[in-house]
C-alpha cells in the first residue's frame, strides 16, 4: 500500500464520514449555505491568514515547525486551501484531500493536538465574523466544515502512523491494534 495512493485516502475519507454523527457532520446542506455567501468568506481570507500564522508563529511549541522564512508559503498555502474550500465541490476527492493532510501533518510534526487547535480557531474566527448571518446558520456551517476537516486530518494522521508502524515492524496492523489493546489493558491493570 502506497501511503500517497488517491484510492487509500478516498476510502478513508469515506470511513470516516461514515462514523461521524450526521448532526456533526458538514452537509450538502452547509455546503449550499457557504458557497452562498462564498464572496463574504472570501473577504475573511486576510484577517485569518493574519491569525492564524501569528498564533503558530507565537506558540513555541507550534513555532517550531517551521524552518526560518517559510511563513509565506504556508501562508499561501493556507489561502490556496480557503479558496478552493469555498469553490466547493465538497465532494469524495475534496475530503480524500482533506486525509490526506494528515500525511503532511505527520511529516512535518504538527500533531493532531496543534491541527485540533488551529481548526477550532478557524471555526471561532469565522463564526464571530459571521454569527448573524442567516440566524447564525452559516457560523454553524463553517464549524460542521472545520469538524469534518479535523476529523479527517485526525484520522488521516492515525491510519498513516500505523501504516508507517506496520510497514518499519513487519507486523500486520491487526497484530498492531492488538498490540496496542494488550498494553492498555496492562496500563490500567497496573493504574489500579
Amino acid at each position: 500500500m502506497s501511503l500517497t495512493n488517491r484510492d487509500y485516502y478516498r476510502r478513508l475519507a469515506q470511513r470516516t464520514l461514515d462514523e461521524m454523527p450526521p448532526e456533526d457532520r458538514f452537509s450538502g446542506e452547509d455546503a449550499a449555505l457557504v458557497l452562498r455567501h462564498r464572496e463574504l468568506l472570501l473577504g475573511l481570507e486576510e484577517r485569518l491568514v493574519q491569525l492564524f500564522y501569528d498564533s503558530l508563529y507565537s506558540h513555541p511549541a507550534t513555532r517550531a515547525v517551521f524552518r526560518e522564512g517559510e511563513r509565506p508559503e504556508r501562508e499561501r498555502t493556507l489561502r490556496e486551501w480557503w479558496r478552493r474550500t469555498l469553490s466547493g465541490p465538497f465532494d469524495l476527492d475534496y475530503w480524500a484531500w482533506q486525509a490526506y493532510v494528515g500525511l503532511a501533518h505527520v511529516r512535518r510534526g504538527v500533531t493532531n493536538p496543534m491541527m485540533l487547535g488551529h481548526a477550532a480557531l478557524v471555526a471561532r474566527a469565522v463564526g464571530e465574523a459571521v454569527r448573524e448571518v442567516e440566524g447564525g446558520a452559516l457560523a454553524g456551517a463553517v464549524s460542521r466544515l472545520m469538524a469534518t476537516v479535523s476529523a479527517l486530518i485526525a484520522n488521516g494522521y492515525h491510519e498513516v502512523y500505523l501504516e508507517a508502524a506496520s510497514q518499519i515492524t513487519g507486523q500486520s496492523r491487526s497484530l498492531l491494534e492488538r498490540s496496542v489493546e494488550v498494553a492498555l489493558s496492562a496500563l490500567e491493570a497496573k493504574a489500579q
